[in-house]
C-alpha cells in the first residue's frame, strides 16, 4: 500500500487513503493529481501509464464537520495563548497554571465535571492564589477581557506521524 494524502477542494487535508483508491478517484474524475510519488513509480496497463499519486485534491468541496478536542492541560494553555485570563499577563510554560472557574469542591458537591473546557482557564500563580478556592464573584475578580468566554476548541481529523511523506508538508499546516 502506498499512502496518498487526500485534500478537499479548498486544499485542506482530509484523510490518508490507499493509492488504488486514489487512482480510482482520479479515473472517475472526482479528484485531480497534485503531487506524484517522488520515487517516480507508475501503474501500467496495456494502454495507459499513470503516475502513482502522493497528493490528490477532490474536485468538489466536501463539508466535514469538525470534532471537538479532548480536554487537556496543554490544550487549555494553547487555547488561552499562554495568557492569564484574569490580569492579561503573558506567561511562560513554567509559570502558567490551570484555574477552575467553578472550584473543584463546588463541582464535586454539585456533581459537575471539573476538568472541562468551559470550567478551566489559564492563570498566573498570583491570580490563582488570589482567587483561591472561591467562586469568581466571591473573590472579586473578573476576566481581563470582559467578553472572554472559555470555549471548546476544534480539532482536525488528520493526525500527522513521523512517517508522513515529505511532499505532504506544504499541504499540512503545522503549529
Amino acid at each position: 500500500m502506498v499512502p496518498v494524502l487526500i485534500l478537499n477542494a479548498s486544499y485542506e487535508p482530509l484523510h490518508v487513503i490507499d493509492h488504488r483508491r486514489a487512482l480510482a478517484l482520479i479515473a472517475s474524475d472526482k479528484a485531480e493529481l497534485i503531487e506524484r510519488a517522488r520515487d517516480g513509480r507508475e501503474v501500467r496497463s496495456p494502454s495507459t501509464r499513470l503516475p502513482v499519486p502522493s497528493v490528490i485534491r477532490l474536485r468538489r468541496y466536501v463539508n466535514v464537520p469538525q470534532r471537538g478536542a479532548t480536554w487537556s492541560k496543554a490544550g487549555v494553555l494553547a487555547r488561552d495563548k499562554m495568557t492569564c485570563v484574569y490580569c492579561g499577563a503573558a506567561l511562560m510554560p513554567k509559570t502558567a497554571t490551570i484555574d477552575h472557574v467553578l472550584p473543584q469542591w463546588y463541582c464535586k458537591r454539585h456533581h459537575i465535571p471539573a476538568n472541562t473546557w468551559a470550567n478551566t482557564v489559564t492563570a498566573c500563580r498570583a491570580c490563582q492564589s488570589k482567587k483561591g478556592g472561591r467562586l469568581l464573584h466571591e473573590s472579586g475578580m473578573k476576566f481581563y477581557d470582559p467578553n472572554y468566554e472559555p470555549r471548546r476548541p476544534r480539532a482536525n481529523y488528520l493526525v500527522l506521524t513521523w512517517s508522513a511523506n515529505s511532499e505532504w508538508r506544504e499541504y499540512i499546516p503545522l503549529p
